[in-house]
Protein backbone atom coordinates (compact mmCIF):
# COMPACT_ATOMS: atom_id res chain seq x y z
CA UNK A 1 0.00 0.00 0.00
CA UNK A 2 1.31 3.28 -1.35
CA UNK A 3 0.73 6.03 1.25
CA UNK A 4 0.72 10.06 0.92
CA UNK A 5 0.62 12.49 4.16
CA UNK A 6 -0.14 15.81 3.70
CA UNK A 7 1.02 17.77 7.13
CA UNK A 8 2.76 21.00 7.36
CA UNK A 9 4.10 20.35 10.98
CA UNK A 10 7.03 18.29 11.11
CA UNK A 11 6.59 16.78 14.52
CA UNK A 12 2.52 15.52 13.86
CA UNK A 13 4.15 14.27 10.20
CA UNK A 14 6.85 12.37 12.00
CA UNK A 15 4.22 10.74 14.76
CA UNK A 16 1.36 10.09 11.91
CA UNK A 17 4.13 7.83 9.98
CA UNK A 18 5.09 6.31 12.99
CA UNK A 19 1.67 5.15 14.09
CA UNK A 20 1.43 3.82 9.99
CA UNK A 21 3.84 2.32 10.23
CA UNK A 22 3.12 0.26 13.48
CA UNK A 23 -0.15 -0.57 12.42
CA UNK A 24 1.06 -1.43 8.53
CA UNK A 25 4.50 -2.04 8.87
CA UNK A 26 4.81 -3.11 4.89
CA UNK A 27 3.48 -0.14 4.04
CA UNK A 28 5.09 2.48 1.69
CA UNK A 29 4.80 6.22 2.68
CA UNK A 30 5.49 7.62 -0.45
CA UNK A 31 6.14 11.20 0.70
CA UNK A 32 4.98 13.89 2.87
CA UNK A 33 3.61 17.50 1.70
CA UNK A 34 3.15 20.76 3.47
CA UNK A 35 1.29 23.03 1.51
CA UNK A 36 -2.21 23.16 -0.64
CA UNK A 37 0.55 24.28 -3.37
CA UNK A 38 2.92 21.35 -3.24
CA UNK A 39 0.26 18.59 -3.31
CA UNK A 40 -1.52 20.00 -6.20
CA UNK A 41 1.63 19.80 -8.27
CA UNK A 42 2.27 16.58 -6.60
CA UNK A 43 -1.31 15.20 -8.49
CA UNK A 44 -0.29 17.10 -11.38
CA UNK A 45 2.70 15.38 -12.04
CA UNK A 46 3.10 11.88 -10.41
CA UNK A 47 0.78 9.23 -10.30
CA UNK A 48 -1.58 9.14 -7.40
CA UNK A 49 -1.50 7.12 -4.23
CA UNK A 50 -3.70 4.18 -2.70
CA UNK A 51 -4.01 6.40 0.49
CA UNK A 52 -4.20 9.81 1.04
CA UNK A 53 -3.47 11.71 4.95
CA UNK A 54 -5.06 14.92 4.90
CA UNK A 55 -4.67 17.77 7.33
CA UNK A 56 -7.25 20.08 6.78
CA UNK A 57 -5.71 23.42 7.93
CA UNK A 58 -2.36 23.39 6.37
CA UNK A 59 0.64 26.62 6.13
CA UNK A 60 -1.12 28.25 2.89
CA UNK A 61 -4.71 27.71 2.89
CA UNK A 62 -7.03 24.90 4.04
CA UNK A 63 -6.71 21.21 1.69
CA UNK A 64 -10.10 21.57 0.88
CA UNK A 65 -8.66 24.02 -2.03
CA UNK A 66 -6.60 20.85 -3.28
CA UNK A 67 -9.98 19.16 -4.36
CA UNK A 68 -11.31 22.18 -6.75
CA UNK A 69 -7.92 22.91 -8.24
CA UNK A 70 -6.59 18.90 -9.59
CA UNK A 71 -9.43 15.69 -9.39
CA UNK A 72 -8.38 13.39 -7.15
CA UNK A 73 -10.16 9.69 -6.60
CA UNK A 74 -7.84 8.56 -3.89
CA UNK A 75 -9.56 7.86 -0.78
CA UNK A 76 -9.02 9.73 2.32
CA UNK A 77 -8.15 9.92 5.43
CA UNK A 78 -8.68 13.63 7.20
CA UNK A 79 -6.48 14.37 10.38
CA UNK A 80 -7.43 17.70 12.52
CA UNK A 81 -8.18 18.86 15.24
CA UNK A 82 -11.69 19.44 15.58
CA UNK A 83 -13.90 18.38 18.06
CA UNK A 84 -14.91 14.48 19.09
CA UNK A 85 -18.36 15.24 18.14
CA UNK A 86 -18.04 16.51 14.38
CA UNK A 87 -15.57 13.22 14.18
CA UNK A 88 -18.24 10.84 15.40
CA UNK A 89 -20.77 12.27 12.62
CA UNK A 90 -18.15 12.18 9.55
CA UNK A 91 -17.16 8.23 10.79
CA UNK A 92 -20.52 7.04 9.49
CA UNK A 93 -18.92 7.72 6.30
CA UNK A 94 -16.63 5.44 4.37
CA UNK A 95 -13.19 8.00 4.25
CA UNK A 96 -12.30 8.65 7.97
CA UNK A 97 -11.77 11.46 10.10
CA UNK A 98 -8.64 11.04 12.82
CA UNK A 99 -8.28 13.62 15.72
CA UNK A 100 -4.72 14.20 16.45
CA UNK A 101 -2.50 13.10 17.43
CA UNK A 102 -3.84 9.52 16.26
CA UNK A 103 -3.12 6.73 18.26
CA UNK A 104 -2.44 2.98 17.09
CA UNK A 105 -6.08 2.04 18.07
CA UNK A 106 -7.84 4.88 16.59
CA UNK A 107 -5.50 4.60 13.21
CA UNK A 108 -6.37 0.48 13.08
CA UNK A 109 -9.79 1.48 12.71
CA UNK A 110 -9.23 4.01 10.34
CA UNK A 111 -6.92 1.53 8.05
CA UNK A 112 -9.24 -1.31 8.39
CA UNK A 113 -12.42 1.20 7.32
CA UNK A 114 -10.35 1.30 3.99
CA UNK A 115 -9.46 -2.00 3.60
CA UNK A 116 -13.18 -2.72 4.33
CA UNK A 117 -14.90 0.00 1.65
CA UNK A 118 -12.30 1.53 -0.18
CA UNK A 119 -9.91 -2.03 -1.73
CA UNK A 120 -13.02 -4.02 -2.08
CA UNK A 121 -15.17 -1.51 -3.90
CA UNK A 122 -18.38 -1.85 -1.66
CA UNK A 123 -20.69 1.17 -1.45
CA UNK A 124 -17.40 3.74 -1.51
CA UNK A 125 -18.49 7.04 -2.04
CA UNK A 126 -17.10 9.27 -4.59
CA UNK A 127 -14.17 11.95 -3.05
CA UNK A 128 -15.87 14.73 -3.98
CA UNK A 129 -19.18 13.85 -2.83
CA UNK A 130 -17.45 12.82 0.95
CA UNK A 131 -15.99 16.14 0.99
CA UNK A 132 -18.81 18.36 0.16
CA UNK A 133 -20.58 16.21 2.88
CA UNK A 134 -17.56 17.18 5.12
CA UNK A 135 -17.35 20.71 4.46
CA UNK A 136 -21.51 21.35 5.15
CA UNK A 137 -21.20 19.35 8.52
CA UNK A 138 -18.17 21.33 9.63
CA UNK A 139 -19.61 25.08 8.50
CA UNK A 140 -22.46 25.27 11.24
CA UNK A 141 -19.95 23.54 13.91
CA UNK A 142 -17.00 26.48 13.84
CA UNK A 143 -17.95 29.62 15.67
CA UNK A 144 -16.07 31.75 13.97
CA UNK A 145 -14.26 34.58 15.99
CA UNK A 146 -15.90 38.48 15.65
CA UNK A 147 -13.30 40.21 17.81
CA UNK A 148 -9.78 40.17 18.25
CA UNK A 149 -8.48 41.75 21.84
CA UNK A 150 -5.77 43.68 20.77
CA UNK A 151 -2.94 44.94 23.45
CA UNK A 152 -2.60 48.80 24.13
CA UNK A 153 -0.05 50.82 26.00
CA UNK A 154 -1.71 48.69 29.08
CA UNK A 155 -5.06 47.69 27.67
CA UNK A 156 -6.92 45.12 25.62
CA UNK A 157 -9.09 47.01 23.11
CA UNK A 158 -11.86 45.00 21.44
CA UNK A 159 -11.71 45.59 17.64
CA UNK A 160 -14.27 43.43 15.55
CA UNK A 161 -12.98 41.13 12.63
CA UNK A 162 -15.08 42.72 10.12
CA UNK A 163 -12.85 45.94 10.60
CA UNK A 164 -9.50 44.12 9.36
CA UNK A 165 -8.98 44.83 5.71
CA UNK A 166 -6.68 42.30 5.78
CA UNK A 167 -3.73 40.26 8.35
CA UNK A 168 -0.32 39.67 7.30
CA UNK A 169 3.08 38.86 8.90
CA UNK A 170 5.33 42.03 9.37
CA UNK A 171 9.00 41.76 10.56
CA UNK A 172 7.92 37.79 12.29
CA UNK A 173 4.98 39.29 14.02
CA UNK A 174 1.12 39.31 12.74
CA UNK A 175 -0.78 42.31 12.09
CA UNK A 176 -4.07 43.48 11.10
CA UNK A 177 -4.48 46.54 9.09
CA UNK A 178 -8.02 48.11 9.27
CA UNK A 179 -9.52 49.90 6.63
CA UNK A 180 -8.39 53.24 7.89
CA UNK A 181 -4.71 51.71 7.25
CA UNK A 182 -4.18 51.63 11.06
CA UNK A 183 -2.04 48.82 11.82
CA UNK A 184 -2.98 46.70 14.80
CA UNK A 185 -0.14 43.93 15.81
CA UNK A 186 -2.35 41.10 17.14
CA UNK A 187 -1.08 38.67 20.12
CA UNK A 188 -1.24 35.29 17.76
CA UNK A 189 2.21 34.56 16.24
CA UNK A 190 1.20 33.17 12.85
CA UNK A 191 -1.49 33.32 9.92
CA UNK A 192 -1.80 29.53 10.71
CA UNK A 193 -3.63 30.44 14.22
CA UNK A 194 -6.25 32.36 12.52
CA UNK A 195 -7.29 29.67 10.02
CA UNK A 196 -10.37 27.78 11.24
CA UNK A 197 -10.79 31.08 13.65
CA UNK A 198 -12.06 33.22 11.10
CA UNK A 199 -14.97 32.92 8.90
CA UNK A 200 -13.65 31.32 5.16
CA UNK A 201 -16.22 32.63 3.49
CA UNK A 202 -14.87 36.35 4.31
CA UNK A 203 -11.20 36.03 4.68
CA UNK A 204 -9.06 34.19 2.18
CA UNK A 205 -5.67 32.83 2.17
CA UNK A 206 -4.00 34.56 -0.65
CA UNK A 207 -0.85 32.68 0.41
CA UNK A 208 1.87 32.31 3.39
CA UNK A 209 2.17 36.37 4.16
CA UNK A 210 -1.27 37.60 3.39
CA UNK A 211 -4.57 36.67 4.87
CA UNK A 212 -7.24 38.68 2.95
CA UNK A 213 -10.64 40.14 3.74
CA UNK A 214 -13.51 40.04 0.95
CA UNK A 215 -14.41 43.17 1.13
CA UNK A 216 -10.78 44.90 0.74
CA UNK A 217 -10.04 43.34 -2.61
CA UNK A 218 -11.15 45.89 -5.77
CA UNK A 219 -9.91 43.96 -8.67
CA UNK A 220 -8.07 41.29 -9.65
CA UNK A 221 -5.29 40.99 -12.47
CA UNK A 222 -3.22 38.45 -14.18
CA UNK A 223 0.25 37.91 -13.36
CA UNK A 224 2.83 36.49 -15.00
CA UNK A 225 3.43 32.71 -14.99
CA UNK A 226 0.04 31.96 -14.38
CA UNK A 227 -0.43 34.21 -11.14
CA UNK A 228 -2.91 36.17 -9.75
CA UNK A 229 -2.60 39.69 -8.45
CA UNK A 230 -5.74 41.30 -5.98
CA UNK A 231 -5.48 44.81 -5.92
CA UNK A 232 -6.82 46.33 -2.24
CA UNK A 233 -8.09 49.32 -0.69
CA UNK A 234 -6.56 50.27 0.89
CA UNK A 235 -3.20 49.80 -0.78
CA UNK A 236 -0.69 47.48 0.89
CA UNK A 237 3.18 48.20 0.89
CA UNK A 238 4.00 45.01 -1.60
CA UNK A 239 1.90 43.03 -3.91
CA UNK A 240 -0.51 39.93 -3.54
CA UNK A 241 -0.14 37.57 -5.18
CA UNK A 242 -2.00 34.55 -5.61
CA UNK A 243 -0.24 31.22 -6.73
CA UNK A 244 -1.02 29.80 -10.57
CA UNK A 245 -1.83 26.75 -8.39
CA UNK A 246 -4.66 28.13 -6.14
CA UNK A 247 -5.63 31.06 -8.75
CA UNK A 248 -9.15 28.85 -9.42
CA UNK A 249 -9.88 28.29 -6.30
CA UNK A 250 -9.59 31.89 -5.98
CA UNK A 251 -11.46 32.69 -8.58
CA UNK A 252 -14.31 30.22 -7.37
CA UNK A 253 -14.14 31.91 -3.67
CA UNK A 254 -14.56 35.33 -5.33
CA UNK A 255 -17.85 34.88 -7.21
CA UNK A 256 -19.46 32.96 -4.67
Amino acid sequence: MNILIVEDEPHAARQLSDVIRQCRPDCHIGAILESVDETIRYFQDMPVADLLFLDIHLSDGQSFEIFDAVEISTPVIFTTAYDEYAIRAFNCNSVDYLLKPVNAERMEKGLRKYEKYWQSGKDAKPVSQLLQELQQMLLPMNRFRENFLVPFKDQLLPVPVKDFAWFELRNGRLAGIRFDKSVLILEERSIDELIGQIDPRNFYRANRQFLLNRSAIRSVTHHFNGRLMAHLHPYPEQSVLISREKAMNFRKWMSS
